[in-house]
């Protein structure tokens, strides 16, 4: 199945899921809330998005100069937004478009620029773990979530750290259909892990990683405030929203469609939100994060040559 086809795809089954959402909710409620949303809370939210992406960008550009790759900050911006365009696939493996792109444009080794791909994610995922430690805690919740979270730290730390786990993992992956094709040379991709794993490394981009989370989740925040719902502070929205969209990761369902909406609206009735309204909260926190983000991300395509590479990415 062509790419093209996989995106209209996700994009049906979203808007299918959201209407089911938003059709086991309360038609009163629903009218009620949406009509009384505060516009003037877009451009804050909006704001804050858009904001969030640039920790992610430097964080980007950071790891290619680190491994040598060295192209034009503005053209290291297009493909990173290219790449957003298809956070909506599976594990956000979609991201490895940017691989081609830069491939295509810049001749640069897949094999060199597959790897940052990989450790970038992986860093995004860190970070989600460590706001969402930071928001269990303040949550009060069950103390089994914060074993369950640091475990998987550890895991993560274990295979990007241990030498033969880390060669053990990588070369399985690498032997993968999907991703052979974007490895020529096994020994160069162990290369560029190391170098984008160092502690010095690792240290900025969690960093970076961390400043992302809490940024996107102060969109999050205001969302509900826009909808008049202040009974959560900012920190339990940070808990609810990287929690949430840490399982909807870790789902690979396409863009963690229905699990993190599913989430959010479970963690938003838990701290005494209605169910009808955290069903439209939950739907409005997606649509204003993930779907803007799509949204910047295919236009971003245009400019990139993204498009006449997804023919070699299918």
């Amino acid at each position: 199945m062509k790419l093209d086809n996989r995106i209209i795809l996700i994009l049906i089954a979203a808007v299918g899921i959201y209407a089911i959402f938003l059709f086991i909710s309360d038609y009163n409620i629903i009218s009620e809330k949406i009509s009384n949303f505060k516009i003037n809370y877009l451009p804050l939210i909006l704001f804050f998005v858009s904001a969030s992406w640039i920790p992610l960008i430097i964080k980007w550009h950071f790891l290619l100069k680190n491994s040598e790759v060295n192209i034009p900050l503005t053209k290291s911006i297009a493909v990173w937004f290219a790449g957003i365009a298809f956070s909506i696939t599976p594990g956000h493996v979609g991201a490895l478009i940017k691989s081609q792109i830069l491939k295509t444009s810049f001749n640069i080794s897949r094999t060199k620029t597959v790897p940052i791909i990989i450790v970038e994610k992986a860093y995004e995922l860190i970070g989600a773990l460590l706001a969402s430690i930071i928001g269990i805690i303040v949550l009060g919740m069950e103390f089994y979530l914060i074993i369950i979270a640091i475990s998987g730290l550890i895991v993560i730390f274990f295979f990007m750290y241990h030498k033969s786990a880390s060669e053990l993992f990588f070369n399985r992956i690498t032997k993968l259909k999907f991703f052979s094709k974007y490895v020529e040379n096994i020994s160069e991709f162990h290369e560029i892990v190391k170098k984008s794993t160092n502690v010095k490394v690792a240290t900025i981009c969690i960093l970076l990683a961390l400043t992302y989370w809490f940024t996107v989740s102060a969109a999050a925040y205001y969302t509900l405030i826009a909808f008049d719902v202040n009974i959560l502070d900012y920190l339990k929205v940070l808990a609810i929203y990287t929690t949430s969209s840490l399982l909807g990761a870790i789902s690979f369902i396409p863009g963690g469609i229905g699990v993190t909406e599913g989430s959010i609206t479970g963690l938003f009735t838990l701290n005494g939100i209605d169910v009808s309204t955290a069903l439209i909260l939950s739907v409005m926190i997606r649509i204003l994060t993930l779907w803007y983000s799509v949204g910047v991300g295919f236009i971003a395509l245009k400019f990139t040559g993204a498009f006449s590479s997804r023919k070699n990415f299918s």
